[in-house]
């Protein structure tokens, strides 16, 4: 008898399912399908994005090359960047466009660069630490020529905020309000500089050094470049932190403005 039973529920559900199957097959198959092809899909466009990605390494592998076999190059050079930071893949894009903005300042076109670096800060394509780092770069380049004002106005995001360059931007605005003739400004600055808790040995030095140079009536005149510097440089040798040309939070720091720092004597 339970055989029987057994029989009429299988028989049940075979017409269940084919109920089923009637009224969702069409679903069922799309559905499916529509499975393989995103993966398919996704598939195709993890190959291309790899392949673009090789490209644009090669890409930087080649400009390279291209400096490296020096003058008369340069141009060329910036030119293939150019063409990565605006079609490259992954990082290499932004990549580009740092060294595009570094080369051309090199080469003396400071308005092409801080045009790059400005691009940089306004997409914020990398981050805040890329973006204020390429603001940092470019009011560097401006330091030397932009009424104290707009450097300040690019400036003060990065002083007033929590940004990883914060210290850096305060040097570079205390160094600016200098040379504007603000001097109480500069101290200012340079107070609060030494004041930070966090700011490192070789920044603190800087700032110290600069007040007692400022207190004591350095003017910007007195002020010497260094012969060997080229026509194109235009971020300050002598008085401004030089931030590495790749962004970390925390950068290497130079040596003393009065000279390097002696050596510390052996111990006995």
């Amino acid at each position: 008898m339970s055989d029987v039973f057994q029989e009429v529920q299988e028989e049940y559900r075979r017409e269940q399912m084919a109920k089923f199957w009637a009224k969702y097959r069409v679903a069922i198959v799309a559905g499916v399908a529509a499975l393989i092809v995103g993966v398919a899909g996704y598939q195709g466009w993890t190959y291309w994005r790899a392949r673009q990605i090789e490209a644009s390494s090669r890409g930087l592998e080649a400009v390279a090359e291209m400096v490296a076999q020096g003058a008369g190059k340069e141009k060329e050079a910036a030119d293939a960047l150019a063409k990565i930071a605006a079609g490259g893949s992954g990082g290499y894009q932004l990549a580009a466009q740092f060294q595009e903005a570094a080369l051309r300042a090199e080469m003396g076109d400071v308005k092409a660069a801080v045009a790059i670096y400005d691009s940089i800060a306004a997409k914020g394509s990398g981050g805040a630490l890329m973006r204020d780092y390429a603001q940092l770069r470019g009011s560097i380049l401006l330091s030397e020529a932009a009424p104290f004002d707009e450097l300040k106005k690019r400036l003060e995001p990065l002083v007033k905020g929590d940004s990883s360059w914060r210290l850096q931007a305060m040097e570079i605005l205390a160094y600016a309000a200098w040379r504007a003739g603000k001097k109480d400004d500069a101290l200012k600055l340079y107070a609060d500089i030494q004041a930070a808790p966090n700011a490192p040995g070789g920044t603190k030095r800087r700032a110290l050094e600069m007040s007692a140079l400022i207190s004591a009536g350095m003017k910007l005149a007195d002020v010497k470049t260094p012969p060997a510097a080229s026509p194109g440089a235009s971020e300050p040798l002598l008085l401004l932190p030089t931030p590495p040309a790749m962004p970390s939070p925390t950068p290497e720091e130079p040596s003393s403005l009065l000279g390097p720092s002696p050596a510390p004597s052996p111990t006995p």
